[in-house]
């Protein structure tokens, strides 16, 4: 990842909605590490959406950051849940309930800023969803981005979307692009 790559994960827009598009399942896992220390460190709120293969990973690779994952759940200034689990809260025979997100969603950032210390309310957010999403159903992913964009307008929190790709395919289509404030640009192969 490129400096500046980094520096948008490190001190993420407070209203930001990045998208990172990797091959590399060791790169997202740093990049992810990478966001979520830097806003544990600054007594943020962080909450992880990932998917359940991930969550080993990212938590191990947040210990490696020097970040106690569960002192930190504990407290509640951290909470992980599966993308699975979120995305069964609110998805039924694909199509997204719309309340059902922005409840589910709204609950989790209400109860990581509520541990919070007096003055704090900013939260990060890392997701997953879109990512498992777009393999089958485009336009639920395409919906569901532009849901986290009202999100984002209401809680004022900043988002961090990845996208796998695999072998057939290496970008994101420009409409799933444009609703991402931020990108971090892939690094070249070879």
């Amino acid at each position: 990842m490129n400096s500046k790559g980094a520096s948008i994960l490190l001190n993420p827009h407070p209203c930001g909605h990045i998208i990172y598009p990797y091959t590399d399942e060791g790169l997202v896992g740093q990049a992810v590490a990478l966001f979520a220390s830097a806003g544990l460190r600054d007594e943020e709120g962080v909450i992880l959406i990932m998917s359940e293969e991930h969550c080993e990973s990212i938590k191990l690779r947040l210990q490696l950051e020097g970040i106690k994952a569960d002192t930190n759940e504990r407290s509640g200034q951290l909470i992980c849940v599966t993308a699975e689990e979120t995305l069964a809260k609110f998805m039924c025979d694909g199509l997204i309930d719309e309340d059902h997100f922005r409840v589910t969603v709204g609950d989790l950032i209400e109860k990581v800023r509520a541990s919070l210390p007096e003055g704090r309310t900013r939260v990060r957010v890392f997701g997953e969803m879109v990512s498992q999403l777009r393999g089958t159903n485009p336009k639920a992913t395409t919906r569901l981005e532009e849901l986290w964009n009202e999100i984002i307008d209401k809680y004022s929190v900043s988002l961090l979307c990845t996208y796998a790709l695999n072998g057939t395919e290496d970008h994101i289509p420009s409409h799933l692009m444009d609703l991402h404030s931020h990108s971090i640009q892939r690094e070249p192969a070879g």
